[in-house]
């Protein structure tokens, strides 16, 4: 798993990647709870992003389709981390809207 804490790395994300194994992602972490937004500019890869808020609790999780960053995919209020990961993933594992994010207290500061 990548994580992408600075704004550099979060703008970024997983532009120009050809593939992604089964489990491998990258975790956005916003410096504080906001609606954020994304993009796919330049991500040749249809992935799904989940958005937790700072209790590390799944909110929603929406699909993104390669468009060459036309469509903008925005999040609740109130979400401090976006996971990125292949399509289907969040269904293969059956996080919903309640799952919890489990990360090192580092990340977490809890």
């Amino acid at each position: 798993m990548e994580v992408a804490a600075t704004p550099r790395q979060r703008q970024r994300g997983l532009m120009h990647r050809e593939l992604l194994g089964k489990d491998e992602g990258m975790l956005m972490i916003f410096p504080e709870p906001q609606e954020v937004s994304l993009w796919m500019l330049n991500t040749r890869l249809p992935l799904d992003v989940g958005f937790f808020d700072r209790h590390g609790v799944l909110q929603s999780v929406m699909s993104m389709q390669p468009d060459g960053g036309e469509q903008l995919y925005h999040s609740p209020p109130g979400t401090l981390y976006a996971l990125e990961m292949n399509r289907g993933w969040f269904d293969h594992y059956a996080l919903l809207p309640g799952s919890r994010l489990k990360l090192p207290y580092a990340m977490t500061g809890e």
